[in-house]
């Protein structure tokens, strides 16, 4: 039931997210600029990730105005291609930090005198991993298309971002799959400790 409602709460957030800002911001590169201002604290985490989809969504700046230097159709192509492909990025990363701070890197004996607590954490670490994988094809898929166009634009990061992907250094799906699987074997440890503290309690009550 709490995870429902912190579900809820979160999602309530996304959309409420700097709605009084949104209304004075229009181009894609006003979001994404407006995001890099922004701490990396829960709420303003997932304002990031919200600012960030906005930028999806919203239309270019003019080429001079570009966060890359546009001289031909080419550069702006490749820009803006390159631009989305970062943004996803980005997203993913935030919705990384997010399920890392539910998340335990391990699991003592100690930890599990508060057993259901943990599973309800790790049942929102979940949400937020897979929820991140989900922007990872539409990364792939910008980092296609601007390999397609022949020409480099003066953003040497994004660049190197689409290197590491073509060259598959960089793969998402890989990474968030690790986390869900040592996620769920501390599950399994948590889950386990409950079935046997279970077995315990019953077998007093027989007794």
């Amino acid at each position: 039931m709490r995870k429902t409602v912190f579900i809820l709460l979160v999602l309530f957030l996304f959309a409420s997210a700097g709605r009084g800002d949104a209304r004075r911001l229009y181009y894609a590169e006003e979001f994404y600029l407006y995001v890099l201002n922004l701490h990396h604290t829960n709420p303003n985490l997932a304002r990031n990730i919200r600012y960030m989809q906005w930028a999806l969504e919203a239309p270019f700046d003019n080429p001079v105005r570009s966060l890359a230097v546009i001289k031909t159709e080419d550069d702006f192509e490749r820009y803006r291609s390159l631009f989305k492909m970062h943004v996803n990025l980005l997203i993913i990363d935030s919705y990384l930090k997010l399920g890392a701070r539910f998340d335990k890197e391990h699991v003592y004996f100690f930890n599990l005198r508060y057993a259901e607590e943990l599973l309800e954490s790790f049942g929102i670490a979940r949400y937020y991993y897979e929820t991140g994988k989900n922007y990872w094809d539409e990364a792939v898929i910008h980092a296609r298309r601007a390999d397609g166009v022949e020409t480099r634009i003066t953003r040497d990061s994004w660049e190197n971002e689409l290197y590491l992907i073509l060259s598959g250094e960089l793969d998402y799906d890989r990474i968030i799959d690790e986390h869900l699987g040592r996620l769920d074997g501390k599950i399994r440890t948590v889950e386990g400790y409950l079935e046997q503290t279970k077995r315990k309690a019953d077998a007093s009550v027989q007794g």
